[in-house]
């Protein structure tokens, strides 16, 4: 019988029977396993789990097989022995009272029989995991890490992660003995500094202050540990065990369909924790980018239900280079297994996204994967009087026109019009029109995105029908052209990039020593107020010295905000205007009109320490609801609906995140109250003493008197 039958078959409540352990009507007892006055023990019978929540215990969580392990004082292959047998309701043999011989001589059931080492080693393992679990829910700054991460709403819970905590605190606790201790120094947990073996004060802990996820064999058994650090997130925050063996979280089960491979062990937590696993979609972690080891790979082949390989690693080029590397070895295993990749956005990783995000963002990128070989022989044969033959690909591309991208092999002739979309990296649509080179009149034209597995399946299938070629031959042509227009948007993207680092301007040796002395001088305020009137503001100084601070204030976490209130002509709108030509363009958002939906779908980052320089409140008027919330809170969120590719409603979050310091002009102050309250209230000066100021400007402007070049500089 196998772990799995025993564990269907036995139920917690079996176990607690037998060894007359009684829980109250909430699941609560007194615990067995330490001096316990007031119930610290928890079952939860719809998992076959416990916990005990006391400091003092050392038993921490378990199932029923720790039940027995606890109640016999027994190994991990007695207990299995003694469930076997509960679970068969056959009889019960005392397993503490067994000798050493009667152990050996009897083989251990549903674990393969190991060798007496690999289940001290398993045993122990399991036992410290427990330890470190229950240390997890008395450590602070572990929950916080977790938290931030995103992955501490379910701990504790009975849900989600498998999780525990070093605080180097195990080789004091009291329970260790010799052997453990040479075990434990052996796997290279725990390492001797002096002579002094006994103290305790003298090991150095592996690990220290991690986050441990534990590595399991097929068997689901603890075989090793990683550890993530919560105080290191430079040069050392991943820790493995010497001799590194199992996988996280555990080995592809049957019924598993499609596997997505991660590329850290936090990204795979962060899918689990998003409920993005389910029968038939499971995740696997590598280790790093070049973690696929030999016993992933083992993994996939044994586990002969898989069909798909899915790629999900971070958006970046190492990666990218991750991705198409272990894509090809992968792809010699089975020639029909499909191998594709989700699009990462570009500086994100799994665990950002999810920070960030809600679960539906990764159902729409899993939608939208891109295909990277389908489930067929890598060799291509046509099916056409003149393409029977089995080819090599061979292609061309020429994109020195963006507005028409030309894409051609030896047999077909692939027109992309109008360019592709060059900053949304999540998504690849192209308007495609494909000719057969020895054909012209058969054609096909579509739309279609290149990242949606739904589409580009559709997309194939018709190419195929339209034209009389092989399936098999236009996905392998739809993969080369996809990698090469990825290319070609990735050289658009980083000349785009370049060219607006170069529009910045920079300020010269001597400009930015004057700029130094300025702000190192005496009387700032004065020499602001004498620059911001020489700067050709008239008449308007005082206000304008504050709103220039005003403005300057994008830099805080939580700007402050303006209103500029006046009768019509009154000078409003200059005053903004004189004031913003002070600040950097590229901090700078002017608008006249705004709506609520063009508020939430801003791209990320587009209002970030950023001026909103409002002509007229009334022009905005759709959207003060969010524009409140952002000048309060200095981000928005809402949920929306939209259409997957299958034409299914999905919900999607909508985030927009400061800090911005938002400025509008109104003649209607009292319409605006909610908005006044959030900001300080600029009046435009109405007097005669103004009007005359002005009156004399213009006419030294007209009599050639100001010096334009001097109010520029």
């Amino acid at each position: 019988m196998e772990i799995s039958d025993i564990k269907a078959k036995l139920t917690l409540q079996t176990v607690l029977d037998y060894y007359k352990i009684k829980a109250d009507a909430n699941g609560k007892a007194n615990c067995p396993w330490h001096a316990d006055k007031t119930p610290s023990l928890q079952f939860y019978f719809n998992t076959n789990t416990f916990t005990c929540f006391s400091s003092n215990c050392t038993a921490g969580s378990g199932d029923m097989i720790d039940v027995i392990k606890l109640q016999e004082k027994c190994n991990t292959h007695e207990a299995l022995i003694k469930a076997t047998e509960l679970a068969r309701g056959g009889a019960i043999i005392n397993l503490s009272r067994k000798s050493q011989n009667e152990s050996e001589q009897t083989p251990p059931l549903g674990v393969g029989g190991l060798e007496s080492t690999d289940q001290d080693r398993i045993d122990l393992l399991t036992k410290a995991f427990t330890f470190f679990s229950n240390a997890m829910k008395q450590t602070q700054i572990a929950k916080d890490y977790l938290e931030v991460r995103k992955l501490g709403a379910g701990f504790g819970k009975g849900q989600f992660l498998e999780v525990g905590f070093n605080g180097a605190r195990y080789h004091y606790r009291g329970g260790m003995n010799e052997q453990e201790t040479k075990l434990w120094e052996e796997m290279g947990l725990m390492r001797l500094l002096g002579t002094k073996a006994g103290d305790k004060s003298n090991y150095r802990s592996w690990a220290k202050d991690c986050i441990i996820f534990p590595l399991k064999n097929k068997r689901e058994q603890i075989v090793s540990f990683y550890g993530r650090s919560t105080t290191n997130e430079d040069d050392q925050k991943h820790y493995y065990m010497t001799g590194r063996k199992g996988l996280y979280p555990a080995y592809p089960t049957g019924g598993v369909k499609q596997l997505i491979l991660t590329e850290s062990i936090i990204d795979a937590a962060s899918l689990i924790v998003a409920g993005i696993c389910t029968a038939e979609l499971a995740v696997l972690a590598c280790y790093g980018t070049n973690g696929l080891t030999a016993e992933h790979i083992k993994a996939i082949e044994s586990s002969k239900e898989i069909n798909e390989i899915i790629f999900f690693f971070d958006g970046d080029q190492a990666g990218m280079l991750a991705v198409d590397k272990h894509s090809q070895q992968l792809a010699n295993l089975n020639k029909n297994l499909i191998i594709s990749k989700i699009n990462t956005p570009e500086g994100e990783d799994i665990n950002s996204i999810h920070q960030g995000h809600e679960k539906a963002v990764f159902t729409h990128l899993l939608e939208n994967r891109t295909i990277l070989k389908l489930a067929e022989s890598n060799t291509f044969s046509f099916s056409t009087e003149n393409l029977n033959q089995e080819i090599e690909l061979k292609s061309e591309f020429d994109s020195r026109n963006a507005e028409h991208i030309v894409y051609k092999t030896a047999e077909l002739e692939i027109h992309i019009w109008g360019g592709i979309e060059k900053h949304n990296l999540s998504k690849l649509k192209i308007s495609l029109h494909v000719a057969l080179k020895a054909d012209k009149g058969k054609n096909f034209r579509d739309e279609a995105n290149l990242y949606s597995y739904a589409q580009i399946k559709k997309t194939i299938q018709n190419i195929s029908e339209s034209l009389g070629i092989s399936s098999t031959y236009i996905s392998q042509v739809m993969s080369d052209l996809t990698q090469k227009l990825e290319s070609y948007r990735l050289t658009l993207k980083t000349e785009f990039n370049t060219e607006k680092k170069d529009e910045k301007p920079k300020l010269s040796p001597e400009e930015t020593k004057e700029a130094m002395s300025l702000l190192q001088s005496a009387n700032l305020l004065r020499k602001t107020l004498k620059l911001i009137e020489e700067s050709g503001l008239i008449g308007q100084q005082k206000n304008g010295m504050l709103l220039f601070f005003l403005y300057l204030s994008r830099y805080f976490d939580e700007p402050l905000h303006a209103i500029i209130f006046g009768k019509s002509g009154s000078g409003k709108t200059y005053l903004q205007t004189k004031i913003s030509d002070c600040i950097p363009p590229e901090d700078l958002r002017v608008v006249t009109s705004l709506t609520e939906n063009t508020l939430y779908y801003s791209p990320k980052g587009f209002w970030k320490h950023k001026v909103l320089m409002i002509e007229d409140l009334e022009g905005v008027y759709q959207a003060f609801l969010p524009l409140r919330e952002m000048m309060s809170k200095q981000e928005i969120s809402k949920f929306t609906t939209d259409k997957d590719s299958q034409g299914n409603n999905v919900q999607l979050l909508l985030k927009v995140e400061g800090p911005i310091c938002v400025s509008g002009a109104t003649t209607k102050e009292w319409i605006y109250e909610d908005n006044a309250n959030r900001s300080y209230l600029l009046l435009i000066d109405e007097s005669k003493d103004h009007l005359d100021q002005v009156m004399n400007y213009q006419r030294q402007e007209y009599a050639g008197k100001i010096d334009k070049t001097s109010q520029q500089k």
